[in-house]
């Protein structure tokens, strides 16, 4: 079973997730993540101000992605380099990803690309309100990421808000679970993992 789980940038996908790979057992579960396949900075389209946009459907090499999940399916391990942030400074690791029977991908662009959309067995949207997103973005990126607050903002403003109804919210009505991820606390995530569960248990018995 994959299982799509995208929202905004700073709604707490990575949260989410997270809680699952702590809660279910680890020969049931294995997480695909989309910003494993970003396209080199380089590659990355710019702004009108120069500023490369990350915030893209196009930022991805989707084509990898996808191929990777269809392997999956077949039963056929993965490898890919985990995502460094485009830091030259900091070396990738080798990510390895075993067939397991729930495939979790997890990422901002899964369900307006249909090539994409289309070979997720579930879909679940993780809902956060705007003012909270922004919080949640710029405390992640100037703390743990070290990105200048100034620089953060701006992004926020002119890229990942932009994509996000152009790209992400109109998608919202087409999934299969809406998570209300508000609040700071765990309620959002035990309704994902409870959900899960529910699928993967009416899809085996």
């Amino acid at each position: 079973m994959i299982i799509g789980i995208s929202g905004s940038s700073g709604s707490g996908k990575s949260f989410v997730v997270k809680y699952l790979i702590d809660n279910l057992p680890k020969d049931l579960i294995s997480i695909v993540y989309q910003d494993n396949y970003y396209k080199k900075r380089g590659d990355q389209e710019k702004d009108t101000n120069g500023e490369y946009n990350f915030d893209l459907p196009t930022s991805f090499i989707n084509e990898d992605l996808i191929a990777d999940i269809k392997a999956l399916r077949k039963g056929v391990s993965i490898s890919r380099d985990e995502y460094n942030f485009n830091n030259p400074k900091i070396i990738s690791n080798k990510i390895i990803v075993n067939p397991k029977p729930i495939i979790i991908l997890e990422g901002l662009f899964l369900f307006n690309l249909p090539s994409l959309s289309k070979i997720l067995d579930r879909k679940i949207f993780i809902d956060c309100e705007t003012n909270l997103m922004i919080e949640r973005r710029i405390k992640r990126d100037t703390k743990i990421r070290g990105y200048d607050k100034y620089d953060v903002l701006y992004k926020y403003e002119n890229h990942v808000i932009p994509a996000y109804h152009k790209y992400i919210l109109p998608y919202k009505k087409d999934v299969d679970l809406v998570i209300d991820n508000n609040k700071n606390d765990l309620s959002g995530a035990i309704s994902a993992l409870n959900y899960i569960k529910k699928e993967y248990d009416q899809k085996n018995n």
